[in-house]
């Protein structure tokens, strides 16, 4: 009987304590250090392999180049690439957190803190995003976006051995019916028209090498217009 009592009054307290470590996370405060922690990447350039796969057509694999400019400049440049969710890569995921919004903590999983971030900007894109932030880190590993007219996007984010919190690989999931498909980019590619005419998971893997980071990258690399895309 004692020993029972012992292991309860463990258990309780481990409980207690776990609900306590939890409350004293401020998501304002793990929020800030995120975008912080960003902020020391004025610019950046990259090489990207960009791997495109959805159920009813595959597509080789393109490269391109990447262009980051603090604040909320970006780039792709890749001649012909046009199947890419826009809202799920064409903007910077740091630009939009670091619009007026309020992070609330929704708990955590062995590896993260999960924060839902809801925007207060009228002008926001985005409905609400789940975020998960790695606890020894700080840095996003994964982001679930509902977005206003292009539909739900998850991103997950790996990184490699950089300097700066800079993902290595982003993975981008979407409904496919959310992107347009121009006849003249399918080409001859092979499609599976029964599969085409359903609703469709898609999924971009953005592989990225070569970075400089933090160099002085011209405004007109932004301002280019022409057969290279977004």
């Amino acid at each position: 009987m004692r020993l029972n009592l012992i292991v309860l009054f463990f258990t309780c307290f481990f409980i207690l304590m776990s609900h306590a470590a939890i409350a004293q996370i401020n998501p304002v405060d793990l929020m800030t250090e995120v975008l912080k922690k960003s902020g020391e990447v004025k610019s950046f350039e990259a090489d990207v392999d960009i791997d495109v796969d959805v159920d009813f057509i595959r597509i080789p694999v393109k490269k391109g180049r990447v262009f980051f400019k603090s604040p909320d400049k970006f780039r792709f440049r890749a001649t012909g690439f046009v199947l890419v969710p826009k809202k799920g890569l064409n903007f910077s995921v740091m630009d939009m957190l670091s619009k007026k919004h309020t992070p609330i903590y929704a708990g955590n999983d062995e590896n993260n803190h999960i924060l839902k971030i809801v925007p207060m900007d009228e002008s926001s894109d985005f409905v609400i995003a789940t975020v998960w932030i790695d606890n020894t880190k700080t840095r996003i590993n994964k982001m679930d976006v509902t977005t206003i007219g292009q539909g739900n996007y998850v991103m997950e984010f790996h990184y490699g051995n950089l300097s700066y919190d800079l993902p290595v690989e982003t993975k981008v999931m979407f409904d496919i019916s959310q992107v347009d498909i121009p006849m003249k980019f399918i080409g001859n590619l092979k499609v599976d028209q029964k599969k085409a005419g359903e609703r469709s998971k898609g999924v971009v893997t953005l592989n990225y090498s070569n970075f400089k980071i933090n160099g002085d990258i011209p405004d007109q690399v932004f301002e280019e217009v022409g057969a290279d895309t977004q």
